[in-house]
């Protein structure tokens, strides 16, 4: 039995391919001692692994990472980056130090890939057993033979369990090497031992992988360099390794690997109960229990519930009570006082915190903190919803902020920044993807490849192919596309950082596991948000919502008004008239998650009246409840009666008129009728909303036998459970439409009361979104704001709010960057230009920033032609002539001047006649040069004159050319998806006209349009069809297939064609 010391998963990120679970069936077919795992610079599989081990219990599992090493990892050198070095975790103690090695290596060497070097691996040394490693390593590539005795001499001097690595492969430069490491064994007396450098479980895989990496890499071939690279069994080694370096030495490595995992003790994943972090606690509290109980009486007084009537505070302090008993009972109050806390700082520190999102909203304790914003009692939000005794999860309150790196920054400083973490996502390979990449290395025609794609919808290949079983014989010449694509389908894809998760930890997160270093410079545990808590970390979900927070943020701070104005415990604010008025108008362009059309045309047929209204909306929004959206509707409208099953449902359906459409009614409609506790209704609504037809079926079988239990006739108990069955799993969370609900109100308010500030503050969020600042632009002036161009003396750096209009920022002008804005306002502070020439004098901006802000209209003038003119004009330095004092032959003089020798005797008058020709002759010169100087600048910089404006800021501020087009598109080119089409119009600032291998042209077109300057491809056939229409300055509107984040012409009309195209069409409709 062998051991296999050095594999690769498909947590090796594009470079391994198989899942965990397929080595370890390879494993256990093959018979394997133990199995290590030794992914490229991470341990994102070792949590996998660490759960299948029950599984297979014969099999040593063995954890380790292939590190990047280097000679000293403050050096960057782009010649000698690294190599590659083995470390396996010898015991518990080596776990934690891999855990170590693996985050150092990403905070404070990372070059291209983490690093290490020998002195950052040291102090670990005890507890780590080191393979030389591959092809890659230091010794394979280090030629001069002595110098790797000296290598493997500071090994061991360092690591007292270092081993020399061979491996199972028959390419020429390994052969050499394996030959090459048992002679440097000999001389060192360091054992060797035998690996496969596995990255796929068997040879078959092989294959599939190699596609996989030509696919990562975007390679024409597949590569060779993982021939052999799979798990071999015994036999399979001697058969390549014997005639290499002879049997009894092939033997001795492979009982190496053996020795090597025996060393090992039995290292397992810190799987644990989550552990909440403990919370600073200020003097005079005993326990964080204590200290809750306070905060939540503070805030019975902060909300005004001491001035309700005594029913309302008994219900609420009954519901108070019954909160803080399950939250103690079940040791969650530390959980709470974290989250309470660092939204209070939040709200202290000019971050903008959201009303409130997901379950939590159904707890008073929450709404007491401060945490979310709506009376639970008042909307009749359910704790049990958010928080269930009967089923033990922990509390998950998910909060919005403006700028969450502050947040993340703040836990940081509070609780040390080895405690605190961001949480890793795994991104995987969908079906979808799978064909269209597959499809593209095999050069199947993209057609086919879309084609066969539209109908890959469902999560995984199987399903897919099971839901289209013809395909197989619709498309049999394509059986090979269907058969890697299958293989590669559901692989690991990339990583990225979770959107929301932090966690927090008493110790050190490397206690847990390793730290990876995001692209942003944050600190990512390698573990995902399906496993922390399972490793005891407790996750906080603290989420980025910039865009909305700040535009609500700045437009209250430009309208100079007091939070409270849009709080929605203001009855002025929940009832005002404008808010709503406009909902119902839908003219909602910027108005939280209602500018869509579908959104627009729902308001425009419910007509929201109050934030129960607004709460539907947003929860009957999706393709599983039309139908319930219908009836919504009509009831609401009086157009239907109001139907309820049973008189004791109308309580619980009244603000819904008689539809269900949220879990909270589901759970009450349980509760009532089938006597159940709200946690057990909760429970009930866990298992419906899991789709699982066996359990709906089990479930609603225990309900309508409670519901005749509890009373009520058998009829009325099968009409119940079967219609809960059937419409339970499409019901949303009342508590997060409730709260997000707040959001849509508040941007509704502002932008009906506040336009010039709400648009002036939704701008700046957008402004580098081109496609968005038109839109948005268009529908500030239907709301009768003026926008004004920059301006050199008034413009900041973005969009502000100037004597009730709203005027354009510096940043915004195109080619005069940050650097230059920066300087520009700080010699500004010194004292304003007085006019262009002293801005000049002062700036000294290149020709270039010049035009730029002429263009834009930042530079007061009242011909921006004339300005840049004369701008040219001074730029040329004119020189004077400088008077000659001798004279050339008599015959130049005769021939080229017209000054006859004979006749002008006087010398000194022969030269000033020479020297006025010669003036002519220069004068005629510098004429020439001038006039070629200022045609150079005209056609460099002033074409297109009625476009300078939009060639400058990107947006139409004047006259917008296309603005019916909004109308009929609602796609911007970076919401199609790839193989989507899409419409663009724009006019045509530039044409590139090129051939392509076969000699026919093509053109890449460039388009003004409302999205920016967008390049399309134009081949020979489009562009022969279209030809009359391509030219510049043309308006035109383009039909494009969009493929791999370009798009690609299928069709052209002229801009007014297309226009009149879509009106015949609408009448039609």
């Amino acid at each position: 039995m062998a051991s296999s010391l050095h594999n690769h998963s498909e947590y090796s990120v594009l470079d391994g391919f198989s899942h965990p679970e397929e080595y370890l069936q390879r494993a256990q077919e093959i018979g394997l001692h133990a199995f290590a795992i030794t992914e490229h610079g991470n341990e994102y599989s070792w949590i996998y692994f660490d759960k299948l081990k029950k599984k297979y219990p014969d099999i040593k599992m063995i954890y380790g990472v292939e590190l990047y090493e280097c000679f000293d990892t403050k050096i960057q050198d782009p010649e000698n980056k690294y190599f590659h070095l083995i470390a396996l975790a010898k015991n518990e103690q080596g776990r934690i130090a891999l855990n170590e090695i693996v985050t150092k290596s990403n905070f404070e060497g990372f070059y291209y890939k983490p690093r290490v070097d020998l002195k950052m691996l040291a102090p670990y040394a005890e507890h780590l057993i080191i393979l030389s490693a591959c092809l890659a390593s230091k010794l394979a590539r280090e030629k001069d033979f002595e110098k790797c005795v000296r290598y493997i001499k500071e090994y061991k001097d360092i690591f007292p369990h270092f081993y020399l690595e061979m491996q199972s492969h028959q390419t020429v430069d390994q052969i050499n090497y394996n030959r090459k490491i048992l002679k440097l064994s000999e001389i060192t007396n360091i054992p060797f031992t035998i690996t496969t450098d596995s990255h796929a479980a068997t040879k078959e895989d092989l294959y599939y992988q190699a596609r996989h990496v030509q696919i990562a890499r975007d390679d024409d071939t597949m590569t060779e360099l993982y021939d052999d690279c799979y798990v071999q069994s015994e036999d399979e080694i001697h058969k390549i390794m014997d005639s290499q370096i002879g049997e009894e030495n092939v033997s001795k490595g492979i009982d190496m690997s053996d020795f090597i995992a025996d060393m090992i003790d039995e290292v397992n994943m810190p799987f644990q109960s989550p552990q909440l972090p403990t919370f600073p606690l200020p003097d005079g509290f005993k326990d964080n229990y204590e200290y809750l109980k306070f905060l939540c009486e503070q805030g019975w007084y902060t909300r005004h519930i001491d001035e309700m009537t005594v029913e309302e505070q008994n219900i609420r302090r009954k519901r108070l009570d019954y909160e803080l008993g399950i939250i103690h009972q079940m040791g969650f109050d530390g959980y709470f006082l974290i989250v309470w806390d660092f939204i209070k700082w939040a709200k202290s520190h000019d971050v903008y915190v959201g009303d409130g999102r997901g379950s939590g909203g159904g707890a008073i304790v929450d709404y007491l903190l401060g945490i979310s914003q709506l009376d639970p009692i008042t909307y009749n939000l359910i704790f049990e919803r958010f928080l269930n005794p009967e089923r033990v999860s922990m509390p998950d309150i998910d909060t919005d902020f403006s700028d969450r790196e502050k947040i993340v920054q703040y836990l940081m400083d509070k609780y040390g920044e080895d405690r605190v973490c961001q949480v890793i996502n795994f991104s995987y390979i969908t079906p979808v993807v799978a064909i269209k990449d597959v499809g593209r290395v095999l050069k199947i025609p993209y057609k086919i490849c879309d084609k066969i794609s539209k109908k890959f919808t469902y999560p995984t290949f199987q399903e897919c192919m099971d839901n289209n079983p013809s395909l197989y014989e619709e498309y049999a010449d394509y059986k090979e596309l269907f058969d890697i694509a299958g293989k590669i389908s559901g692989r690991v894809r990339q990583t990225s950082v979770h959107a929301g998760g932090v966690g927090i930890v008493d110790t050190k997160i490397t206690d847990y596991m390793a730290m990876k270093i995001g692209s942003k410079g944050e600190h990512v545990i390698q573990v995902d948000k399906k496993n922390i808590e399972e490793i005891g970390i407790i996750k906080f979900d603290c989420l980025g919502l910039a865009d909305t927070l700040n535009t609500i943020k700045y437009a209250v701070e430009y309208a100079g008004i007091d939070e409270w104005e849009i709080n929605i415990n203001n009855p002025d604010f929940l009832n005002n008239k404008e808010m709503y008025e406009l909902l119902c108008s839908a003219r909602t362009n910027g108005v939280f998650q209602v500018e869509s059309q579908g959104m627009k045309d729902l308001l425009l047929r419910l007509q929201p009246s109050n934030l129960e209204d607004v709460s539907a909306v947003l929860a009957l929004y999706r393709p599983d409840s039309m139908g319930a959206l219908d009836e919504y509707i009509e009831c609401k409208h009086g157009r239907q009666v109001v139907h309820y099953m049973h008189p004791d449902m109308e309580p619980i359906l009244k603000s819904t008129y008689g539809c269900m459409i949220y879990q909270e009614e589901m759970m009450d409609i349980v509760r009532v009728f089938g006597g159940r506790t709200y946690g057990g209704a909760d429970k009930f609504r866990k298992a419906v909303g899991k789709k699982d037809v066996a359990l709906i079926k089990s479930e609603s079988t225990k309900v309508y036998q409670e519901i005749i239990d509890n009373g009520y006739p058998e009829e009325l108990a099968k009409e119940i459970s079967e219609f809960l069955a059937s419409k339970g799993n499409y019901l949303f969370n009342k508590s997060h439409s409730a709260l997000y609900s707040i959001l849509t109100l508040k941007t509704a308010y502002l932008k009906a009361k506040y336009p010039v500030e709400f648009f002036c503050a939704l701008l700046n969020q957008k402004r580098d979104d081109y496609g968005a600042l038109n839109k948005y632009i268009l529908d500030a002036k239907d709301f009768g704001v003026e926008l004004l161009p920059p301006h050199l003396n008034r413009s900041d750096r973005g969009f502000k709010v100037y004597n009730g209009k709203i005027l354009f920022g510096l940043e915004a002008i195109k080619g005069v960057g940050e650097k230059f804005v920066n300087s520009l306002i700080e010699e500004r502070k010194i004292k304003k230009f007085d006019n262009f020439k002293d801005f000049y004098t002062r700036m000294s901006p290149s020709v270039a920033i010049v035009v730029s802000l002429a263009k834009s209209g930042a530079i007061p003038c009242k011909n921006k032609k004339q300005l840049l003119l004369k701008f040219a004009s001074d730029q040329y330095e004119k020189k004077d002539y400088t008077p000659v004092k001798t004279l050339p032959k008599l015959s130049i003089l005769k021939e080229k001047y017209g000054i006859n020798g004979e006749v002008v005797k006087d010398k000194e008058e022969r030269i000033r006649l020479y020297n006025i020709a010669k003036e002519k002759e220069f004068n005629k010169l510098q004429e020439e040069k001038y006039n070629n100087a200022m045609q150079t600048f005209c056609d460099k910089y002033l074409q297109n004159e009625n476009l300078w404006e939009f060639e400058a800021l990107s947006v139409f501020i004047d006259k917008n050319p296309f603005v019916e087009a909004y109308k009929y598109i609602n796609k911007e080119f970076n919401d199609v998806e790839d193989g989507g089409d899409g419409v663009v119009v724009g006019i045509i600032a530039n044409i590139q006209k090129k051939k392509d291998r076969t000699g026919k042209q093509f053109a890449f077109i460039w388009l003004y349009s409302v999205y920016g300057l967008i390049e399309v491809t134009c081949w020979h056939s489009q562009l022969k069809s279209y030809e009359d229409l391509i030219k510049r300055g043309s308006q035109i509107a383009v039909l494009y297939k969009k493929s791999d984040d370009k798009a690609i012409v299928k069709e052209i009309k002229s801009y007014d064609q297309w226009l009149n195209d879509r009106h015949i069409q609408l009448k039609g409709a």
